[in-house]
């Protein structure tokens, strides 16, 4: 049974981190967006990629064959605009739409959330301080203006629950209500079983609750998970990193091997 605490950083266990890393000849890399290779900003449409990162991100494609992907809760058009002009295999919405390794694309279909739609933008609208992001096959409600009021938004989201088919899904400052049979693991096992990624170790980088079920996924394969930043709870993750600075710098490097 896997521990449900993370290796602590620094020194050995970063050394430990790398030598696996390194190790491993054919990996299949999975990244987090916000707060993995972006620092997390008070307006979602505020983060860009810049262009350290995207030569960053070339080089790990080239380096893999193709085998990345960015794992995330926004949509593929959202995530497409934060890296422009570069694309890559993408899960957008938690799995509710993905770019796979053929370049294949699944849309989410917005009408999921209609019967919730018009309720969640009243909740919104009835407390100052809220934001509703409206991502049109979820729902997320932000409530890092107003932290005073997570409780009561998670309270209100569940009321939406298994018999609409849908899921509530908890992250920093922020409630979301998704399709039920989406999430971040089940999309990459489902990367793993085709090409590039199939027959290679998957290490998948993230940094929230919303990434928990892509750590279980890695792990149940025996591959790689490592949380960003201090976990504020208990993580399936087994390694931590501190920042995304620090994954950064160690995917260089990593890079720099591989040549």
């Amino acid at each position: 049974m896997q521990s449900s605490l993370a290796t602590t950083i620094p020194a050995r266990a970063l050394d430990a981190l790398e030598a696996s890393l390194f190790a491993i000849d054919q990996a299949a890399l999975f990244f987090d967006v916000d707060g993995t290779l972006l620092d997390i900003k008070p307006e979602p449409d505020d983060v860009i990629c810049d262009e350290d990162l995207r030569a960053l991100l070339e080089r790990l494609a080239a380096c893999s064959h193709g085998a990345i992907a960015l794992v995330s809760g926004r949509s593929l058009a959202d995530v497409d605009r934060i890296f422009s002009p570069l694309k890559l295999t993408t899960v957008g919405l938690h799995g509710a739409e993905m770019r796979d390794g053929r370049g294949v694309e699944r849309r989410a279909d917005p009408r999921v959330m209609d019967h919730a739609r018009k309720a969640v933008h009243q909740f919104v609208k009835s407390h100052d301080g809220l934001m509703l992001e409206d991502k049109g096959g979820t729902l997320a409600v932000h409530y890092r203006r107003r932290p005073d009021l997570g409780a009561l938004t998670l309270g209100f989201l569940l009321r939406f629950g298994p018999g609409d088919d849908l899921a509530v899904q908890e992250g920093k400052f922020v409630v979301e209500l998704k399709p039920a049979r989406y999430d971040k693991g089940s999309a990459i096992a489902a990367l793993m079983a085709a090409p590039p990624f199939e027959r290679r170790v998957p290490v998948f980088f993230g940094d929230d609750l919303t990434d928990e079920t892509g750590f279980a996924a890695v792990n149940r394969i025996d591959g790689i998970s490592v949380r960003i930043g201090e976990p504020l709870a208990p993580t399936l993750a087994r390694f931590l990193l501190p920042d995304s600075a620090s994954l950064r710098a160690l995917l260089w490097r990593l890079t720099e091997a591989r040549q």
